[in-house]
């Protein structure tokens, strides 16, 4: 048995009844539990309009309604720290699954109701959030060393396929099942998760709670990033300075936040280790993994937005080109988990950082003439960089955090999954909002730089007399010519305007790539971890 570590008063036993006997069953459910907390979230985004029509309710409450999962999992981040210390990270995970799918079995009964139905998002928000950061942990603290690169490629491929997936199966519900599908696919899930916590983690006693474990410093933390996510989430929406709501979340959010910063100072929390957190390799990882959620919008929002813009794509169809990233995931993930086992972590990170930047650059070439199969060699360029670039990036969290010591004390694993999870969600919302505004300002420009005289003078005449000499207009009166052709001319216009601007958004995904490996570049080397030989503590 090791020394007793103490945890403010909280006894801590690591023994080698902590190590998982059934490795597959923990990788399985690491797997299932991205795949829950990524895939709902994501499920839900794509499928707004369609649930809006469904039941009847207005687009301002309907945004709210993925806006409230997200920052339900963003207020839980810091909580699981606290919870995942006190009773365990197999407790929560499975009081949560069963929280989880309840919320989400009762939400289509209330779902014209909208307050009840943002509520119990929000519920079935706080609950999935745990998944992320406790599954993440049991990776570090319960995986037997030889396995833990194939739980690393599993969690990658979890997320990424269930990131791209998402569109193409609530096509499918709409079309053969019904909305109601939207919510209810998490009770397909969840219960194998459960099962897979259930035997894949060991059991451990709830230790006794010290003086000092309280939950006032988390509970700061998890409103301050709360209202900061709002604010973003919602700040293209309802033009950022110019709401009142979103400036009333933002000063409130850094107002929290400078609460938390004075109870930290005037009483650090033991369940908290931000001095491990303060290591050099452990910031730019942070940075690495927001910048990476914002690659993911390459082919989550710019591609989607092009094929529907240029040529009128239905969900169903964009959902096959992303299955071309979904389907190669499965086979790039296991062979850059294997690959893991044989080079530097920084470099598989690097090389998929290389391939997304290249299929970016490549993209960023486009015309009106591409359709979704002109995609496929690039999407599968993607897939790959993607898989690599995740993987490896996980993999040298894992080996910086085991060189600093992670492993000699569970509160600095569950701190490390808490980290990353407040970058991966914030990362995925910075991402957002900046490609958002980043599209708005371009189109702007684009638009001044093409329209010129459209709306009088010769150049005016020049663009529509084409359009009236030729086609279906040719027969029609000149008034009736002229207007028409206009009305075609501005269509043309407005495509162009959004082609150049997803143009220009591809080539921003391609210097964010650069920027990435020069971070990867200052990432100081890390040795492998000791997975051909793991002593087991006796």
């Amino acid at each position: 048995m090791m020394t007793p570590k103490t945890l403010s008063g909280i006894p801590v036993k690591v023994s080698s009844a902590q190590i998982t006997t059934h490795p597959m069953f923990a990788i399985f459910g690491v797997l299932l539990g991205a795949c829950v907390s990524v895939f709902t979230g994501r499920l839900l985004t794509v499928g707004l309009a369609d649930l809006q029509g469904a039941i009847g309710a207005d687009s301002d409450a309907m945004s709210w309604l993925s806006t409230s999962y997200n920052a339900a999992s963003m207020f839980v981040g810091p909580l699981t720290v606290f919870l995942g210390a006190i009773w365990g990270p197999r407790r929560v995970l499975l009081w949560a699954s069963a929280v989880f799918m309840t919320s989400e079995f009762i939400c289509p009964f209330v779902a014209h109701n909208i307050g009840v139905l943002i509520l119990l998002q929000f519920i079935a928000g706080l609950a999935a959030g745990t998944y992320y950061p406790l599954t993440l942990s049991a990776i570090i603290q319960n995986l037997p060393l030889k396995f833990i690169y194939f739980g690393v490629a599993a969690y990658s491929l979890d997320i990424l396929s269930s990131t791209h997936i998402a569109t193409l199966l609530e096509a499918w519900y709409m079309s053969n099942l019904s909305w109601h599908w939207i919510f209810w696919n998490a009770l397909c899930l969840t219960p194998m998760l459960v099962t897979c916590i259930y035997f894949g983690l060991p059991s451990k006693p709830i230790p006794k709670q010290g003086p000092a474990t309280n939950i006032w410093g988390f509970l700061y933390a998890s409103v301050a990033f709360t209202f900061l996510y709002c604010a973003l989430d919602q700040g293209n929406r309802l033009d950022w300075s110019n709401s009142g709501t979103i400036v009333g979340l933002a000063v409130s959010g850094i107002i929290m936040i400078a609460v938390t910063l004075i109870r930290r100072i005037r009483r650090p929390h033991p369940m908290l280790n931000l001095r491990f957190l303060l290591s050099r390799n452990l910031l730019l990882l942070g940075a690495v993994l927001v910048c990476f959620r914002f690659l993911l919008l390459g082919p989550t929002l710019l591609l989607p937005n092009f094929l529907a813009l240029l040529h009128g794509y239905r969900p169903d169809q964009t959902g096959g080109v992303l299955s071309w990233i979904s389907i190669p995931v499965m086979i790039a993930a296991p062979i850059s988990g294997f690959v893991l086992y044989k080079v530097d972590s920084r470099l598989s990170c690097a090389f998929g950082f290389l391939l997304i930047g290249i299929a970016s650059f490549l993209n960023a070439k486009l015309d009106p003439g591409w359709t979704g199969e002109t995609f496929i060699i690039t999407e599968l360029i993607n897939a790959f960089g993607l898989a690599f670039a995740l993987t490896g990036l996980l993999a040298t969290i894992l080996r910086s955090a085991f060189a600093l010591g992670a492993l000699s004390n569970p509160v600095n694993v569950l701190s490390l999954s808490c980290w990353f999870q407040t970058c991966r969600l914030f990362g995925a919302e910075i991402g957002k909002a900046l490609m958002l505004q980043f599209l708005r300002v371009q189109g702007a420009f684009h638009y001044l730089v093409l329209a010129g005289n459209l709306d009088g003078g010769w150049r005016s005449e020049e663009m529509i007399r084409p359009i009236i000499l030729s086609g279906p207009l040719a027969g029609a009166g000149m008034s009736q010519s002229r207007e028409l052709a206009l009305s075609e001319a501005g269509e043309t216009l407005k495509r162009q305007v959004g082609m150049l601007s997803i143009s220009d958004g591809f080539m921003l995904i391609m210097w964010c790539v650069i920027f990435c490996l020069v971070l990867i570049g200052f990432i100081t080397y890390s040795a492998p971890l000791p997975v051909r030989s793991a002593p087991q503590p006796k």
